[in-house]
């Protein structure tokens, strides 16, 4: 469905066909996207009934835009799975349909091509390590914000006016990475609100590495960030964050969201923090450490887990030493009670993906998986919650201020296209 995005996107873009004014209205709300969003999930359902779609009782009940959008995604499933016979049946019928040929430009953009991801092995513990040169320094977290849209702009906007020496995005240009994507949705937005002595890093998503990782590893190289882990360490902080495994972004691990990490990795953090024993350690990751709600994974009879297995079992030991881990992921703002050996678990996946109240976001999960060793849930701060304007909840950023061994992390909410930042939530490090 990312990849069916990011060539939709490109076509749009670059055709006259139904062109709005401005590029912000090519995102969710074009109304191709919305007819492509609505197929994508007549397939899905499909596939889990494992059926092929009922292409005939779709294009009864919709308009010719549904009719081709169901047609060409259908087709893009069964390109992307390799399912020939559907390939072949799918061709047939669109060969005699009244599809405009805008659908045909999409298919050719759509990238069925499932290359390894260029990830970047350290050759000793000193690499990727880079100075925070300044004692007193501002950085700026957010995730999950690479939309490109107007509610983006304005969350970036109001970023800017916290004049921060950083910026660390916690991973997900929409929809599925590309180059394209990663310029008009990321890099230009930031660059027109942000000074350029503002140092801008950016951790890998799912999101940034469905299309290959060739549009990231692009962006990292463009803004200076040596691998999709690194660390930022002056002699009182470090900032770790988990990089992007080779495997990530292959068909079969997308389907899953418990993600991998390369085992050499886990050593580098590991060392990172051992090492350091006296250092404040902030961990960032695009990946939940734990959840109330699920979206990590799920046991063999459907429950969804409570704690994400591969990231417990790299840095158990290690989390009694981890002073604050932000991540993402989850389209929220969550600030959990202490659990499962660290004390500070923060979710700021609000960055720009509109939430709408009737999804329940802030509500616990009763079916959770938990783990017996811990024995119990992870619990959400109900003094840490966004707000909302009665349709959808506002959309967040945080911004840590370093004084020395001083940090403090305030968390920022901004309502709508032009709402300013309100501080919601405050806490010493």
């Amino acid at each position: 469905m990312s990849r069916w995005q990011s060539a939709l996107y490109k076509t749009l873009v670059s055709s006259p066909h139904d062109k709005p004014d401005s590029l912000d209205n090519l995102g969710s709300q074009h109304p191709a996207m919305l007819a492509s969003c609505d197929a994508c999930g007549s397939l899905e359902e499909a596939m889990a009934r494992g059926e092929d779609i009922d292409l005939a009782k779709v294009i009864t009940k919709g308009d010719l835009l549904s009719k081709c959008a169901h047609l060409y995604v259908s087709l893009a499933a069964a390109k992307f799975t390799g399912n020939l016979k559907r390939t072949r049946e799918l061709e047939s019928e669109i060969r005699y349909s009244v599809c405009d040929p805008f659908w045909a430009k999409t298919l050719l953009e759509f990238d069925n091509n499932h290359q390894p991801i260029p990830y970047r092995h350290y050759d000793s513990m000193d690499d990727f390590v880079l100075p925070l040169k300044q004692e007193k320094v501002r950085i700026a977290f957010v995730s999950d914000w690479g939309t490109g849209t107007p509610l983006a702009r304005n969350v970036m906007r109001r970023i800017a006016e916290q004049q921060p020496d950083i910026l660390i995005h916690l991973g997900d240009v929409y929809y599925s990475g590309t180059r394209r994507e990663m310029d008009e949705h990321f890099l230009s937005i930031v660059r027109e609100h942000l000074p350029t002595s503002t140092r801008i890093f950016n951790l890998a998503g799912n999101h940034d590495l469905y299309a290959g990782g060739a549009g990231y590893y692009w962006l990292i190289d463009e803004i200076g960030q040596p691998a999709s882990y690194f660390c930022l360490r002056n002699k009182h902080w470090q900032i770790l964050s988990i990089g992007a495994p080779p495997e990530a972004g292959r068909p079969h691990q997308a389907l899953s969201a418990i993600p991998s990490i390369d085992p050499k990795e886990v050593l580098w953090h590991q060392h990172q923090i051992n090492s350091n024993p006296n250092h404040k350690t902030v961990m960032l990751s695009h990946y939940q450490l734990f959840t109330a709600s699920g979206n990590i994974g799920r046991t063999a009879d459907n429950r969804p887990l409570a704690l994400n297995p591969v990231l417990y079992d790299a840095f158990s030991r290690q989390l009694e030493h981890i002073d604050l881990w932000l991540w993402g992921h989850e389209h929220n703002l969550i600030a959990f009670e202490p659990y499962a050996g660290l004390e500070k678990g923060r979710c700021i996946g609000s960055g720009a993906i509109p939430v709408a109240l009737l999804w329940q976001p802030y509500k616990q999960l009763a079916n959770l998986s938990i783990p017996e060793k811990i024995g119990k849930a992870p619990r959400m701060k109900k003094d840490c919650q966004l707000g909302h304007d009665g349709d959808h909840y506002h959309h967040a950023f945080g911004i840590l201020n370093i004084d020395g061994a001083a940090g403090q992390m305030n968390y920022f909410q901004v309502a709508g296209v032009e709402g300013g930042a309100e501080l919601i939530f405050t806490e010493s490090i």
